[in-house]
């Protein structure tokens, strides 16, 4: 009797564990996966940190939706000058907006790079031993490949950026024109020889007076502007205060919509929001993303 006794107890042990375990499948959130070759784990709603790339920490949203295997639209998003990998994560709630659109959101650490294509002689600073666009553009989107099979093709994938890390997305964006279809710039630079104060530009390219090439051409988006056929572009900027001159982006926007009337195919295409209350900082900026969002959801295919 006592033997009987203890394997009906087993025996109901075992199918309440299983009926438990069966529980946890179907209403438990999606469980934790190891990214290929890193000590971190995929978490659905939640930011994978310290991971780095190349000696770059960079981190990464996985939205709350996020299955291992499928594939998933991904925005690289560069943060201002001098700052870090989390400046997105503590002011931008991209995670809701990430959440509600199915998006991976990518921020790297690039601190004082100016997302540079190449260092010179008369280079002071360099961020990195790699040049930033480079770094992005090449390493950055290799890497994302690989190791999650992130940003595999242009149509999937998005870079935005705020004041210098908006320089860095539109530029990255036309140098890398086949990498992306969708790029987002909020108060960024755009033509540096207007620049009243270009220290930041001289530490790597020199002074224009000795290498105006270098100014003019591969440090300017608006002189790569024509490599942004196919590429869906915003622009934003405030008019009181904000970094940079709100001419910048309106010179930007200009080009594009010159070009889009000029070109054959019609393949350029802009969309320019100015904020006549817009200062300099997050209060203001924070406010567009939800269009941002919105635009890279229009504009990203899976």
């Amino acid at each position: 009797m006592k033997k009987m006794f203890l394997f009906c107890l087993t025996a109901v042990t075992i199918l309440s564990c299983t009926a438990a375990e069966n529980s946890r499948k179907d209403d438990s959130p999606a469980p934790a996966v190891k990214a290929s070759g890193l000590s971190g784990e995929i978490k659905p709603g939640r930011w994978l940190k310290n991971i780095l790339v190349s000696n770059v920490k960079i981190q990464i949203y996985f939205p709350a939706g996020y299955t291992h295997g499928k594939k998933y639209r991904t925005i690289i998003a560069l943060h201002s000058y001098d700052s870090n990998e989390r400046e997105f994560e503590k002011n931008a709630s991209l995670e809701s907006l990430a959440n509600r659109y199915n998006f991976v959101i990518v921020t790297p650490s690039m601190r004082k790079s100016i997302y540079e294509a190449s260092y010179y002689p008369e280079t002071v600073y360099k961020w990195n031993g790699l040049p930033g666009g480079k770094f992005i553009g090449e390493t950055l989107i290799k890497f994302l490949n690989d190791n999650f099979n992130l940003a595999s093709n242009r149509e999937s994938t998005g870079i935005m950026g705020v004041t210098v890390g908006a320089h860095g997305a539109i530029k990255t964006a036309a140098i890398y024109h086949k990498r992306f279809n969708a790029a987002a710039g909020i108060s960024g630079f755009y033509d540096p020889t207007t620049i009243q104060s270009g220290k930041i530009i001289e530490a790597v390219y020199g002074s224009y007076k000795s290498h105006p090439e270098r100014w003019e051409n591969e440090c300017s988006p608006i002189a790569l502007a024509e490599k942004l056929a196919d590429v869906h572009v915003f622009l934003y900027h405030g008019t009181r205060n904000d970094a940079f001159n709100a001419g910048q982006s309106r010179m930007m926007a200009i080009r594009l919509r010159s070009l889009q009337r000029t070109s054959a195919s019609g393949s350029f295409n802009v969309t320019y929001r100015e904020n006549k209350n817009g200062y300099q900082g997050w209060t203001y900026w924070k406010r567009h993303i939800p269009e941002i969002m919105e635009f890279m959801d229009q504009n990203l295919k899976v």
